[in-house]
């Protein structure tokens, strides 16, 4: 044998051991496979911490904790999730494909599929493998209890939303802007959306928009507030558009009025709230006697003139947007001064609610309250509200409305679940379901709402204190809503 043969001889032997040897650490490298769920395929299970364990024969040198990628074949490249090295800085970390692969002896020819078992842990704020987090900002306790009635509801069934459960934190601001920008921006820090509020003070919302925290209220009272692009208000409202529908009725059905006496609150908003609504209402028909300004606690004795201006105007139309123990002053000076001009007596949904009936007794017979939902007196053929009832919640509009707002974030929230599994439910997931929500009703609470849209339903019911109770005036049948354009005046470009 040559010299040149036997040098060749040698070469390939060593090269046998070499690869040997190399095939050996790939075998012997250990089970570390990462599973990662997708969003489509992600189990329903509560989401578990992925274990990566470490290789049972440590290389040479100090690697990575996770094994370094197979050789794919050329395809669409899958979304990663880059899970850094923790023994090595300075090399390049490992990415995980979203399905785990098993790492062949050979070289692959195909990519196999595993079902994950396991599921990443949420990254919004506010929602946990067992919790989500809910902040509900109001000026009074009703809309906070109407949103945790239906979180108990909700946390009375074993699966919860997607197996968590409902944990609400409340925010009473009492009107204050300032405050209202506060509980928004704590809210972005902590809980994953804002359900069921209702305040005087929206008009300033803080990073409501720039944290891009999911946001049902009841009512966005202010155009900042419903102009947010993160807003879906169970009950949309448009600064453009005002609810007429009710002086309408009104006007037709009650003789010789409408010349309108109105009071307004001391809150700019609210008052300039008011104020829109009385020029609507002179817009189709009615007239003014004027009107004045008061603080929600005025006593008694600051009526007293009222009444007589109500007098000498010839008022037959009597409003008070303040809380209802402001119509029940109103209409006892009423009676004291033996004002019989007005003949009809109005007032927003803050008068639906007993104590109105029980505080006013006789003098709030007669009195008009119109109400955006169905009233309470259907329940009976309305089981989502017999079961809000049952469950303790407040006998108001604005407890009622509130709680349809958990209503509508459990049908979104229930949505992405279905179709991401649990780890899919995101602040962005939610919104995108909530924006494709038209139909919604709160199981027959409201009229037909094209929630997603922010489009203005123009439903109302009128009722009227009569014997004591309060029974429908318009529409006439259980659970019938006026509905409809026809109900709403374009007010502004």
């Amino acid at each position: 044998m040559t010299r040149n043969q036997i040098w060749i001889t040698v070469g390939a032997v060593a090269a046998a051991l070499a690869l040997g040897i190399a095939v050996t650490l790939v075998v012997t490298g250990g089970d570390n496979t990462d599973e990662i769920s997708t969003a489509g395929t992600r189990p329903t299970q509560p989401p578990v911490t992925t274990t990566i364990k470490p290789a049972t024969t440590p290389p040479p040198t100090v690697a990575p904790t996770t094994k370094p990628p197979a050789t794919l074949p050329p395809t669409t490249p899958p979304t990663v999730i880059v899970i850094p090295p923790t023994n090595a800085p300075t090399s390049p970390p490992t990415v995980a494909p979203t399905n785990p692969v098993t790492v062949p002896t050979s070289p692959p020819t195909t990519k196999p599929t595993v079902p994950p078992t396991t599921s990443p842990p949420a990254v919004d704020p506010g929602i946990t493998p067992t919790e989500i987090h809910l902040a509900v900002i109001a000026d009074t306790q009703d809309s906070v209890l109407g949103v945790q009635t239906w979180a108990n509801s909700v946390n009375a069934k074993k699966s919860g939303i997607g197996g968590r459960k409902i944990v609400i934190d409340p925010f009473v601001v009492n009107g204050d802007p300032g405050q209202f920008a506060a509980a928004v921006d704590t809210a972005c820090t902590q809980d994953f959306a804002i359900v069921g509020s209702l305040s005087a003070g929206d008009s300033s919302i803080g990073n409501l928009v720039t944290c891009a925290i999911p946001d049902l209220p009841a009512r966005a009272r202010s155009s900042a507030h419903a102009g947010a692009p993160n807003t879906y208000a169970v009950v949309p409202t448009k600064s453009t558009q005002q609810q007429v529908g009710g002086f309408k009725w009104l006007k037709g059905a009650v003789a010789d009025c409408c010349k309108q006496y109105v009071i307004s609150s001391t809150n700019a908003q609210a008052a300039a709230a008011t104020q829109a609504s009385v020029e609507a209402a002179n817009t189709i028909g009615f007239t003014s006697a004027g009107g004045v300004t008061l603080a929600n606690d005025a006593p008694q004795p600051a009526y007293t003139p009222l009444v007589a201006e109500m007098k000498t105007k010839g008022a037959t139309f009597g409003r008070s947007d303040l809380p209802f123990t402001s119509t029940i002053a109103l209409r006892a000076e009423a009676e004291d001064q033996s004002l019989t001009g007005v003949k009809a007596w109005f007032c927003l949904a803050q008068c639906y609610q007993p104590s109105f009936l029980s505080q006013g007794g006789a003098n709030v017979e007669g009195q008009y309250v119109q109400i955006g939902t169905n009233p309470f007196e259907d329940a009976a053929s309305i089981p989502a509200m017999k079961k809000y009832l049952s469950a303790g919640g407040p006998r108001n509009e604005a407890g009622l409305e509130s709680a349809s707002a958990g209503l509508l974030f459990q049908a979104a929230a229930n949505q992405v679940v279905a179709a991401e599994g649990k780890a899919g439910l995101t602040r962005a997931a939610l919104l995108q379901a909530v924006a494709g929500i038209d139909d919604f009703n709160a199981g027959g609470i409201l009229g037909l709402t094209n929630v997603g849209g922010r489009v203005p339903n123009g439903c109302f019911v009128m009722m009227k204190v009569d014997g004591g109770k309060f029974v429908r005036a318009e529409p006439a049948g259980a659970g019938q809503l006026s509905c409809g354009d026809q109900n709403l005046l374009v007010v502004g470009p």
